[in-house]
């Protein structure tokens, strides 16, 4: 078990750790100076990690699938007992950090191949600069990081590394005249799918329903020009209905749609769900159709009325977007002013 010693130590750094002052090295050194010792145990190994994993800014804690390589070299490579993780790892077949949640274990368990086997280490950590095993396993970690602070859920950021990484064998040339071809890691695929579900954080799109929708929405985005959205006048109204009126409407209609189909995928009895959207009144409906903000509102109340957990933040975060793209920008001296 970490000592007390230990505890204050972290404590008494927390800011600085999390600003990026405080390094690993800091700690190790102060806890070993004031305590005597001329190791840290396992135990206090993983408290380490922790804290600088939870608080540290990326920059700090460079290599999220490694051993916290540069904790084993401040403590002179004293660290090596640990019998449970090389007994899991064994096991498993691929290389544990030491400091897995038992979920990440679950799910790496669960899969037939575990990251670590996908992006081994470089037998020749000395030339690594050289080395294409550490230059995939340095751009999929970046690329990890990148995604975890675009809000991307864990299971999804293990998802696409997993699912959507590919590999191009591309000729090699090193000083020694080699053309041994080498396997660089592609991560286009995944990045367009980190795109998606960036966008998706950000939207709070956070069931298919809404993604489906969302992904809709943005097909509009990046393919269509401003007259489509904002109606040319003649006729035709924004995004190609017939009056702006219509449009709201056609916006209410989606979102009543939609809540209704998602609180269905969840589990909840079919009649019951449409009973509450319907207790709402035809009048109100028709009072609210075209103005989807409100009729947001009224769901929100009717859902916590019913003590119904559901995020409608999608929603409003939909129509906003909507809004505002269809909004013709005012004239430039809409105010007059002085001549």
């Amino acid at each position: 078990m970490a000592t007390k010693q230990l505890f204050q130590i972290l404590l008494k750094n927390r800011d600085g750790i999390k600003k990026g002052i405080t390094k690993v090295q800091d700690i190790v050194t102060e806890y070993l100076s004031t305590t005597g010792a001329r190791t840290i145990s396992p135990d206090e190994r993983f408290t380490i990690n922790k804290e600088f994993s939870e608080l540290a800014p990326s920059n700090v804690v460079d290599d999220v699938f490694g051993d916290f390589q540069g904790l084993q070299d401040d403590a002179a490579d004293a660290v090596t007992d640990t019998p449970f993780t090389d007994k899991v790892s064994k096991q498993m077949g691929t290389k544990l950090r030491g400091d897995e949640t038992f979920g990440e274990i679950m799910e790496m368990k669960e899969s037939d191949q575990g990251l670590a086997s996908l992006f081994p280490r470089s037998e020749n950590a000395k030339d690594f600069i050289f080395d294409q095993k550490y230059s995939n396993r340095k751009e999929v970690a970046d690329f990890m990081r990148a995604m975890r602070g675009a809000g991307i859920k864990n299971e999804d950021v293990m998802g696409v590394i997993k699912d959507k990484t590919n590999f191009k064998r591309q000729p090699a040339y090193d000083y020694f005249g080699s053309d041994k071809p080498k396997e660089v890691v592609d991560l286009a695929e995944g990045k367009r799918a980190a795109t998606s579900l960036a966008r998706a954080a950000e939207m709070k799109a956070d069931t298919a329903i809404k993604q489906e929708l969302l992904a809709n929405l943005d097909e509009d985005i990046a393919t269509r020009g401003p007259d489509w959205w904002r109606g040319t006048g003649f006729e035709e109204g924004p995004m190609g209905r017939e009056s702006v009126g219509n449009l709201l409407e056609s916006i209410t209609t989606d979102i009543n749609n939609g809540v209704i189909d998602d609180l269905i995928a969840r589990g909840m009895d079919e009649d019951k769900v449409f009973d509450i959207m319907r207790y709402m009144g035809r009048d109100v409906r028709e009072r609210l159709k075209y103005d989807p903000k409100g009729f947001i509102q009224k769901v929100t109340e009717e859902l916590e009325f019913n003590d119904i957990k559901y995020d409608m933040t999608f929603w409003d975060n939909y129509t906003d977007e909507i809004l505002t793209r269809i909004q013709k920008p005012e004239p430039r001296f809409a105010d007059g002013g002085l001549v």
